[in-house]
């Protein structure tokens, strides 16, 4: 049996190279020049990896690892054995992701379940619908009538765009998502499962609320770099958009209610609830499970 191996490296990277790409420091004098060639936990690395170090309740173990090198926090660097290069960083999580999305970049975003390029058998495009060059359909995907596609873009397979929905440029969207009454930026990431432009359960906590049952008939918006986990569900609007600013991040099971609008740059994680009609601002963080209503 094969060894089975999801995501190629894309590049190796120097010691210099991390450097460089992340800002730490190195130890004055030391040899630059090697090479890593993978991510791995600190306490599990080999010789060619790369790790970091941010859980103080282990430290016991950072003397014993193997690594080529490893981010760590300068306070803990003498920690490190001599055979591991320490870089010096106030992020150690940060910089290492950092390298790891150089090394590995089609980690990063959804692609072909098919591997493949093009418009693959087993797809249902409408003859109204347009496809910029360079778009990738997979296997079992329908298109609707005035669905509007942009270059780059990938569509996972037996995913479901409807009618007059529109994906920017250098989307992925993730195998097994629905998306209605949607108008979508560009470099968008979604998720397998992401559920967006459905009608939700609006109103208060008055079961006699006509407005929970009355139809809805706002978008979603979603601007520029957002990205959106697994099985998350963005309701359309009842009475305006729902509106998700430009580079937020929302995790895995999250669930955006009608009429909401999320500022830039947000991180909302995963299996909270934002309820109907709630604004929150630039940069806001959402922590795992939290909610918020009226």
């Amino acid at each position: 049996m094969s060894d089975p191996i999801f995501f190629l490296r894309d590049m190796q990277l120097s010691l210099a190279d991390l450097v460089a790409l992340t800002g730490a420091r190195a130890p004055d004098g030391v040899d630059l020049s090697p090479c890593i060639y993978g991510g791995a936990p600190f306490d599990e690395a080999e010789p060619g990896d790369l790790a970091y170090f941010a859980h103080p309740e282990r430290l016991d173990l950072l003397e014993s690892t193997n690594a080529t090198a490893c981010f760590v926090a300068e306070r803990f660097a003498s920690r490190l054995p001599t055979r591991t290069t320490a870089l010096v960083t106030e992020s150690p999580g940060r910089a290492f992701a950092l390298a790891i999305a150089r090394m590995y970049p089609s980690a990063l975003r959804p692609g072909s379940l098919f591997a493949a390029t093009g418009v693959n058998p087993g797809a249902t495009i409408h003859p109204e619908a347009r496809l910029e060059a360079g778009v990738v359909i997979d296997p079992g995907v329908v298109i609707g009538p005035r669905a509007e596609i942009g270059s780059g873009s990938i569509i996972g397979a037996n995913s479901v765009i409807g009618p007059g929905v529109r994906i920017g440029r250098e989307c992925a969207v993730g195998g097994q998502t629905t998306i209605v009454n949607a108008l979508i930026g560009n470099r968008v990431l979604l998720h397998p499962g992401v559920r967006i432009g459905h009608a939700g359960l609006c109103g208060g906590a008055d079961p006699r609320d006509e407005s929970a049952s009355a139809p809805h008939i706002g978008r979603v918006i979603i601007q520029d770099d957002v990205e959106i986990g697994a099985n998350s569900t963005l309701d359309r609007g009842f009475s305006r958009d729902t509106v998700i600013g430009e580079g937020t991040r929302i995790g895995n099971l999250v669930q955006i209610g009608c009429d909401v609008t999320v500022g830039r740059k947000c991180k909302i994680q995963s299996q909270a609830l934002i309820g109907p009609s709630i604004r929150l601002g630039d940069f806001v963080c959402v922590e795992a499970r939290a909610g918020a209503g009226d």
